[in-house]
């Protein structure tokens, strides 16, 4: 994310509902970031992971996408597996050859963004889509979305009406542009077994398969 790009989406005030729940995060949790959150990893990634929108306890925390929750302790350790962060501790990992974000940049009441949120947020998604999975990209590039509300907004976006969300479907966009779909590591997820560990992993695995020249 350019220092631009960073310095406007720090200021975005589109959506009142989402405004007002990082007001009422600081006023309970001062030491929270409780403000938008970008992507942020690797620079030149080959692959990037998109979710829905940060947790509470996680990137409104910590103001780094899934970093800080349940969440991020079943996405580093995979990511740590498959030599793709060095750390499997998100609060110590350095992303090799990855970047993370997320469809929704502030955090939703009740974890829901509303259809308009995911709509005004459909710029930033765009500037982070255009720099790192780029359409005429020279190099392989694989899209992980993380469940299917992320797996549809990222769709609308390139214009792929029938990409259908389904865990580990992967859709190809051009020879070196790949999209892979994934449950999201969510706590309920993971939890109930509807995700796995091994599920995860042939996830990355396909991702780096993919990004290979």
């Amino acid at each position: 994310m350019t220092r631009q790009a960073a310095h406007v989406l720090r200021a975005c005030l589109r959506c009142p509902r989402l405004v007002q729940n990082h007001v009422e995060v600081r006023a309970q949790y001062p030491d929270y970031h409780a403000a938008p959150v970008g992507s942020w990893g690797d620079p030149n990634p080959r692959i990037v992971i998109v979710g829905l929108a940060p947790g509470l306890h996680g990137a409104t925390r910590t103001g780094k996408a899934f970093v800080g929750d349940a969440s991020s302790r079943f996405l580093f350790a995979a990511l740590y597996r498959q030599g793709l962060a060095t750390s499997q501790l998100a609060e110590e990992a350095q992303l090799q050859r990855v970047r993370i974000t997320n469809v929704v940049k502030c955090l939703p009441p009740g974890n829901a963004p509303i259809a308009a949120e995911i709509a005004a947020c459909t710029d930033h998604l765009v500037n982070e889509l255009n720099r790192y999975f780029p359409y005429k990209a020279r190099r392989p590039r694989v899209l992980v979305t993380l469940g299917g509300i992320a797996h549809n907004a990222v769709c609308r976006q390139l214009k792929l009406n029938q990409a259908k969300f389904g865990h580990a479907n992967i859709h190809k966009l051009t020879e070196q542009l790949h999209i892979i779909s994934s449950y999201h590591p969510s706590r309920l997820n993971v939890n109930t077994g509807r995700l796995t560990e091994q599920m995860f992993d042939e996830v990355l695995c396909a991702a780096k398969r993919l990004a290979v020249d």
